[in-house]
């Protein structure tokens, strides 16, 4: 009923223009934090390998 009120306003755009932009906001938010995560697993898995990498070179060198 409260909504139906308002339906004929002009202000009334302004709290579905709110809601839509903190939906957007919190969907940036959550990819950025996604893509964050994703991107340490990548690094911590490549200097894993970097180090694995130089223990073998060692390795060879001393035979």
């Amino acid at each position: 009923m409260f909504l139906r009120n308002h339906l004929d306003e002009k202000g009334a755009i302004y709290p579905i223009a709110i809601v839509f932009f903190m939906s957007a906001l919190l969907m940036l938010s959550h990819s950025l934090m996604l893509y964050s995560i994703q991107y340490k697993t990548y690094d911590g898995l490549e200097n894993t390998h970097r180090h694995a990498t130089i223990l073998l070179l060692i390795e060879i060198e001393q035979k």
